[in-house]
């Protein structure tokens, strides 16, 4: 059985998914001096697309996503180009859960699962940080099975899960939270691993102690890796899922590193010959994400990249473990590993 916001479905029932999206989403936090003038119009704009290309964060009003009906109007490029699901972690730190999921949801046609957790500790609302391992077990359980906070809908997957290096006490404190919660409701874990760090073996070994299998656990970020196929081969080793996220790629100013989709595309084969488990993603979280905005969309998953795969012999069956058979496995809750 798979959570949806609109109520459980069977597995089989779940078509081609992306595993991270964001529909709904205030990031300001994240809002940081740009390299160079900023506009002066502090909206999202055709004429301040150049300075986003190399100021991301540049623009407050770039980390905003809050208009339900330009979500819908963007699912419908995706529903179109054959996607036919989506998972939104939008998790407390980077907006929080958003009550208008279900009609979003309804209006587009898309199946969306919703996350929950909490992102990286600067970000996180005091009141969260506040919270002991029993509280925020709690919590995260709560939104499992009965509803996430302020909305209708239950959560169906715990993530994503954002911790920061070296792992302060509140970040151990949310991650084994978050094994005990899933461990317990029998769902996966997204967890965002640091590229400029290689932290993904310590979050799987911390989950594990709180009853969570590699299996079970989505890696986000990987793409970071692309220059270090050994670790890159190490998570896949584990037994972990990972998870690349297509459409943005980085200039060399913007001072945040970025693989190309094409450099993500040759490390993503290279693994799947290799035999490891993958999913695929957009994860827009800007309004430059966008169409609208001129940006590549969340169509851009089945229009281009799926392709791509295509145009480099990635056969049908592999297409469809990535983009349905382990979405539904993920997805799918399976008896609670511990109560």
């Amino acid at each position: 059985m798979i959570e949806t916001v609109l109520g459980p479905i069977a597995a089989d029932q779940l078509g081609p998914t992306s595993m991270h999206e964001h529909l709904l989403a205030d990031v300001r936090g994240l809002h940081a001096p740009p390299r160079e003038p900023p506009p002066t119009d502090p909206r999202v704009r055709i004429e301040s697309l150049g300075f986003l290309r190399f100021n991301q964060l540049g623009l407050a009003d770039n980390l905003v996503l809050d208009d339900p009906d330009l979500a819908i109007a963007e699912l419908a490029h995706a529903a179109a180009a054959g996607q036919r699901a989506l998972v939104d972690l939008t998790v407390w730190g980077f907006g929080g859960p958003a009550p208008e999921l279900p009609r979003i949801a309804r209006e587009s046609g898309l199946q969306i699962v919703a996350g929950v957790g909490a992102y990286l500790g600067r970000l996180r609302p005091d009141w969260l940080r506040a919270l002991d391992v029993d509280q925020l077990t709690t919590l995260l359980r709560d939104a499992l099975l009965d509803r996430l906070p302020g909305c209708e809908h239950r959560a169906g997957i715990v993530g994503t899960i954002a911790t920061g290096h070296p792992r302060s006490a509140e970040d151990d404190r949310i991650l084994a939270a978050a094994g005990a919660a899933a461990a317990s409701t029998g769902v996966a874990v997204v967890a965002r691993v640091d590229p400029r760090f290689h932290d993904g073996p310590a979050i799987l070994e911390r989950l594990a102690a709180e009853g969570v299998p590699a299996d079970r656990v989505v890696l986000s970020n990987v793409d970071g890796y692309v220059a270090d196929r050994d670790h890159l081969r190490e998570l896949a080793a584990s037994g972990a899922v990972l998870k690349w996220s297509f459409g943005y790629e980085a200039p060399p100013r913007v001072g945040m590193t970025s693989a190309t989709d094409a450099e993500r595309i040759d490390a993503l084969c290279q693994l799947l010959e290799e035999g490891a488990r993958q999913v695929l993603a957009c994860g827009a979280w800007t309004k430059t994400a966008l169409r609208r905005f001129g940006g590549p969309g969340y169509d851009h998953l089945l229009l281009r990249v799926v392709p791509a795969l295509r145009d480099r012999g990635v056969p049908e069956d592999q297409l469809d473990a990535l983009l349905v058979g382990e979405p539904r496995r993920l997805l799918d809750r399976q008896d609670p590993i511990s109560t």
